[in-house]
């Protein structure tokens, strides 16, 4: 056993470890947290969906709901104002400018979306039916560098949104679905037309 003698006590050969470090390094923190980003992401990605024409029509208002929901989070976290602009059978979130809107940039889940043909959106606010909008597009589909109209819906930093009734048709079935938004922020869900 090798050692050294210190007070008549044999010791260990190896030097006393440094203190006991408390805490967490900047560094660990900001790769935890970089993690927690991805798999948020991806979650927020997967429970959204990209879809395509095989969607049912629950499936398609479950997504535009959770879209309106992120949206209104959005608009609180990034602290300014999120349009949403309606047309007979897309719709697409903007950024609203005085007399127009510009297209929202830097969210993938955020960007223009057409319904499957035959679909169609119908805006009620204040019990009056809003015309949609036309939307100026290139022939891909994609936004033209045009100003946009103002939006009919306006999801505000301060948590509150446009009161509104969006009601979604789709091609293969007369009853609608309808997503309702009341002006504190609340955003509900009918899969039937509620009792009058």
């Amino acid at each position: 056993m090798a050692g050294r003698w210190l007070s008549g006590q044999l010791t260990d050969a190896v030097p006393p470890l440094r203190q006991q470090r408390a805490g967490f390094t900047l560094l660990e923190l900001l790769i935890v947290i970089f993690i927690i980003s991805l798999v948020s992401a991806g979650f927020v990605r997967l429970m959204v969906g990209f879809g395509g024409a095989s969607l049912s029509l629950e499936d398609e208002t479950r997504r535009l709901h959770r879209l309106l929901t992120l949206t209104a989070q959005q608009a609180i976290l990034q602290g300014s104002e999120i349009g949403l602009l309606v047309e007979a059978d897309a719709y697409h979130f903007v950024l609203p400018v005085k007399d127009h809107s510009v297209a929202f940039e830097g969210d993938d889940l955020l960007q223009y979306h057409r319904l499957p043909q035959g679909w169609r959106l119908e805006l009620q606010q204040d019990g009056q039916i809003i015309p949609p909008v036309v939307v100026a597009t290139k022939e891909d589909g994609t936004e033209k560098e045009v100003k946009q109209p103002p939006p009919s819906i306006i999801f505000y930093d301060s948590g509150e949104v446009t009161p509104f009734q969006l009601r979604i048709y789709a091609a293969d079935n007369p009853e609608p679905t309808m997503i309702e938004a009341k002006e504190n922020g609340e955003i509900e869900v009918h899969f039937q037309e509620p009792a009058r």
